[in-house]
């Protein structure tokens, strides 16, 4: 069903070439890249029309494969006249369930997202778990992902996966009770997380291998696993930089360490993080989701660069009006924007702003 990437983006040749120079800068000590998505209201009609609690996933995968492989097309078609820094990808929709029912337990779906369940009663149950690559979930998210690859080989399109830090994956597996194991018995939980950050090396590991056995003849189908993780931090979020430091900074750069770099992702209701994440050796890119009633992270994009390492910084913004206002202080680092468009004018309108102040 899915046509060739360039007929979604004709530009995606040079929206690829702008990414890595957009990495690059960290490394190279260049300012002043930037990047662009426009959100379009059809950009999230998948998330609505994929009910996820009408799926049967014991016997209903291939159900599933051709209604996500059919919105997921129909998202980047209606957007294919807009030059913005979006690639088309493919990429499984299971809610957040899955990102801890690899190891162990199951998912509890509704209709548009699910959830996992602790299954660690006791802190030290952790040595008790099955070998990685035996759970009835760890079996099935890698049949999805063949068959959501299978459906993009020969297309150029590339498959995309996140997956949990270490510490989001202690939280889905333990619980609440994972914040007061810090205190109660801090050894074991470092033995708990050098743990998560293994099995996460191994699983994502077994998904690359995956993914360059299909899509390996194309350098573009394969990029968001070139010598790269892509892993999120929201736990990192509820502690403090002190326990940060302590106990989530050695396994998230054990994870980064193995593939080389990381894009990280993290919430404004804890803007302290920032630095944290960015003295990470091998860090890229830190996108800063935008929470209800917190400060939204543009309007101290000032503090936030100087923070920031020259790790590029992935920002949300309510509306391109801040980006505007804010673009000669952005020059001082490497910024990705997002805002929401009304119609693909507005984003190509948009976009031709960012062409013009950005370095790459």
């Amino acid at each position: 069903m899915f046509k060739n990437a360039y007929y979604y983006k004709p530009n995606f040749k040079e929206v690829i070439e702008r990414f890595e120079k957009f990495y690059d800068s960290v490394d190279s000590g260049s300012t002043g890249n930037f990047v662009y998505r426009a959100l379009l209201d059809s950009d999230l009609e998948l998330y609505k029309n994929i009910k996820l609690n009408t799926y049967d996933f014991n016997n209903d995968i291939d159900r599933y494969i051709s209604d996500l492989v059919r919105e997921t097309e129909k998202t980047y078609d209606i957007r294919r006249n807009v030059y913005d820094d979006i690639l088309p990808n493919i990429s499984p929709v299971l809610g957040i369930g899955d990102y801890s029912a690899f190891v162990a337990g199951d998912i509890i779906f509704s209709e548009d997202t699910s959830w996992s369940q602790p299954v660690l009663t006791h802190l030290e149950d952790w040595r008790e778990l099955q070998e990685i690559g035996t759970s009835k979930w760890y079996k099935k998210f890698m049949l999805i992902s063949q068959k959501l690859i299978e459906q993009v080989k020969g297309t150029d399109i590339p498959f995309m996966r996140g997956f949990f830090s270490p510490l989001d994956l202690a939280h889905a597996l333990r619980g609440e009770s994972i914040y007061t194991d810090f205190y109660d018995n801090p050894n074991e939980v470092h033995e708990f997380l050098d743990f998560l950050a293994d099995i996460t090396i191994k699983f994502a590991d077994n998904l690359k291998s995956m993914v360059y056995k299909y899509l390996g003849e194309s350098k573009y189908s394969v990029w968001f696993f070139k010598d790269s993780i892509n892993m999120s931090e929201d736990i990192s979020c509820m502690i403090s930089p002190e326990l940060y430091r302590e106990f989530e900074a050695p396994y998230t750069q054990k994870v980064i360490d193995h593939f080389g770099s990381g894009l990280l992702h993290c919430h404004s209701r804890a803007l302290y993080l920032v630095p944290e994440l960015c003295r990470l050796k091998g860090v890229k890119n830190i996108w800063i989701a935008t929470d209800p009633n917190t400060t939204e992270p543009i309007s101290i994009l000032k503090d936030l660069i100087k923070q920031s390492n020259n790790v590029c910084l992935s920002i949300d913004c309510s509306s391109f009006e801040t980006v505007i206002n804010n673009i000669e202080i952005a020059k001082g680092g490497n910024i990705a924007f997002c805002t929401p468009v009304i119609n693909i004018n507005e984003a190509n309108r948009n976009t031709e702003f960012i062409r013009k102040h950005s370095k790459c």
